[in-house]
């Protein structure tokens, strides 16, 4: 169909119309000649104003150009592009007015609104950040909001196009500069070329597993990028002119990728905790065969320290002997307090200021080898307290000597040209606190933020990355606060914080007790040195003795010697233990008294302990026997 052609006055009334128009609009001429033109306007769209205003100006000699929805006779409303000239018709002025039907234009056009809106939808709701880059330049032509959210934060308008973010002519290899996979962009682009010059030989696919991006406000990203190259043909609206373009896909792996570290430091954790109890196993083991020594060595030694019959400096060395068995024994039993293996929440009163001078004696081995002067000064510092006052605690003295010993040896590993180190106890109000500070070479701000995370290490490989992660949690659970105040070459103080308790802890009272009546008594321990030893002690104070290697035998002995008066029992024994033996002898001689002397005092089964008359600590100290005799049975 051609254009149609309608002539019109000045008022824009219809004098005539060519035989294009009357079959554009249905109808005949008749019913066309002089009518005004209005009557062929959609009045649904139809603005009077605007058409005398075009018609005035074509009348003025002004061409007029637009576009002029209309309506058939039947009804239909469709499009025109109508253009408006001023003309000469049989010697009078008018307005020569052209329409062209633009349907099929304006159908097309919707079509492509159309599909644009679909992919916009499609682009805008996948679960995935997609990012449409030119090949070449590696400018972002497109990026929807989820990729947005991944590459750079949540901003703006969620519902807006990667170009109202602003990554619109972004670089995406700024986007995607990694960390730890690449440093600097200069990498990044070559990691990005590389890959993008495979898509030919990939058959137009490609991709960039585990990438780790670095969003602008700091935060780290993992993310698995696929790339898939394709061609815009003609003018795209949305990406302009005709190139080759690359979509990239970032599917976010962040939480996946926690998950997985999460589970491989709970691994980690659970390997270290089993070496650990490895170590607690055999160091009780070793503190066991210790005490048993301990207690063979005191027992000599304190029995020829009452000899009248030895001569004064043998009697002198003796003592030394005695001092240093003594010293030995305690160092044993703190370390069978480090490596004690017990429940974390079982928290017993303490005293923190002693496990405070535990730790620095645990590690004064380090600090000053061989008992000399090292090439660190130690100095330990305790803030004036009110008379016979402790820093009394609710906790696990374990745990908290475990996390004091890993504070001071990081001070000492952080001065390894030597320095100084002060370790301070105190109380602030309601808390007691202690303090490991050192003049080694501090930390900048970053490794302060990361120093508590699980496998974080500033010792390189010789480091797990565990020692303050542990501490940190060991803390925690005492609901305490641990902290530090560092700075580069300035030193690093560590500060720990425990709410404060009343109470009183138990001690045993030293009391003036009358000799204990001579006795015979059973010595029950599977160690032969340490029966013998014991019995000799029991001789020097005038008791008989009757010994037994177990459990089993020595309710044999009770049987076959009605004599005796006291049992005195090893814990850890073969055949039948000592909890075992002391339930059967209080069934069978209730009145019978009891003793259970062991180094495992603070492993002991607490209904064994009850059933005792007495507990003594292993080594057995003379003084300590006669005492709990005199008690058990005065004279």
């Amino acid at each position: 169909m051609g254009d149609g052609v309608g002539i019109l006055d000045r008022e824009g009334t219809i004098l005539d119309a060519n035989g294009a128009l009357v079959e554009m609009f249905g109808h005949p001429k008749h019913e066309l000649v002089g009518r005004p033109g209005r009557m062929l306007a959609d009045p649904e769209r139809f603005d009077l104003d605007a058409t005398r205003e075009r018609l005035r100006r074509a009348w003025m000699g002004k061409a007029q150009r637009f576009t002029w929805w209309c309506r058939r006779k039947d009804g239909e409303a469709f499009p025109t592009e109508v253009t408006l000239n001023k003309g000469r018709f049989f010697g009078r002025d008018v307005v020569v007015a052209m329409a062209r039907d633009v349907s099929l234009r304006f159908a097309r056009q919707r079509a492509v609104e159309a599909s644009e809106a679909r992919y916009r939808a499609t682009f805008e709701v996948a679960r995935d950040g997609l990012v449409i880059v030119d090949a070449a330049s590696l400018e972002v032509r497109s990026a929807n909001a989820r990729a947005v959210d991944i590459l750079v934060g949540a901003q703006g308008d969620a519902s807006s196009s990667g170009a109202r973010f602003g990554l619109e002519g972004e670089g995406l290899v700024r986007l995607l500069r990694g960390y730890g996979v690449t440093e600097t962009e200069t990498e990044t682009e070559a990691e990005l070329r590389r890959t993008l010059g495979s898509l030919e030989d990939t058959g137009g696919h490609a991709s960039m597993p585990d990438w780790c991006v670095v969003r602008e406000d700091g935060a780290l990203r993992w993310v698995d990028l696929d790339f898939a190259r394709f061609d815009s043909p003609g003018y795209h609206p949305v990406l302009g002119r005709s190139q080759s373009l690359v979509l990239v896909a970032v599917h976010d792996i962040t939480e996946r990728k926690r998950s997985a570290e999460a589970l491989r430091a709970f691994e980690e954790r659970e390997r270290v905790a089993e070496r650990l109890r490895a170590l607690g196993e055999l160091s009780a083991g070793v503190a066991h065969n210790f005490n048993n020594a301990l207690t063979s060595i005191l027992a000599h030694a304190q029995i020829l320290v009452r000899s009248p019959a030895v001569a004064e400096d043998v009697r002198e060395d003796l003592q030394v002997i005695e001092r240093v068995a003594r010293e030995a024994a305690v160092t044993v039993r703190r370390i069978q307090s480090f490596a004690r293996n017990r429940d974390p929440e079982a928290l017993e009163l303490i005293d923190f200021g002693d496990v405070v001078a535990n730790a620095v004696a645990l590690t004064r081995p380090r600090w000053q080898p061989g008992g000399g002067g090292g090439k660190w000064r130690f100095e330990l510092e305790a803030r004036p307290l009110e008379a016979n006052a402790k820093l009394l605690i609710h906790g696990n003295a374990a745990e908290l000597c475990e996390v004091l010993v890993n504070l001071i040896l990081n001070g000492l590993d952080a001065m390894p040209e030597g320095g100084r180190m002060w370790v301070r106890t105190g109380v602030e109000g309601d808390r007691v606190y202690a303090e490991v500070e050192d003049t080694g070479s501090g930390m900048d701000e970053e490794t302060q933020r990361r120093l508590f995370d699980p496998f974080f290490s500033t010792k390189g490989a010789s480091g797990m990355g565990l020692g303050l992660s542990v501490s940190h949690g060991i803390v925690r659970r005492h609901r305490g606060e641990i902290s530090l105040v560092s700075a580069p070459g300035q030193g690093t103080r560590f500060s720990v914080c425990l709410p404060r308790v009343d109470g009183e802890l138990d001690e045993a009272e030293v009391e003036a007790l009358p000799r204990a009546r001579p006795s015979t008594i059973l010595v029950v321990d599977d160690d032969p040195t340490v029966r013998r030893a014991v019995g000799q002690m029991l001789g020097e104070l005038g008791h008989a003795v009757v010994s037994a290697c177990d459990g089993r035998e020595a309710l044999t002995c009770l049987d076959a010697h009605r004599e005796v008066g006291l049992l005195l029992t090893d814990l850890a024994m073969p055949v039948l233990d000592g909890s075992g033996l002391l339930r059967e002898v209080g069934r069978r001689w209730p009145q019978l008294p009891t003793v259970l002397m062991t180094g495992l005092a603070a492993e002991a089964d607490p209904r064994a302990v009850e059933a005792a008359g007495a507990l003594l600590r292993k080594p057995l100290e003379l003084a300590s026997l006669e005492r709990t005799l005199a008690r058990l049975i005065p004279g």
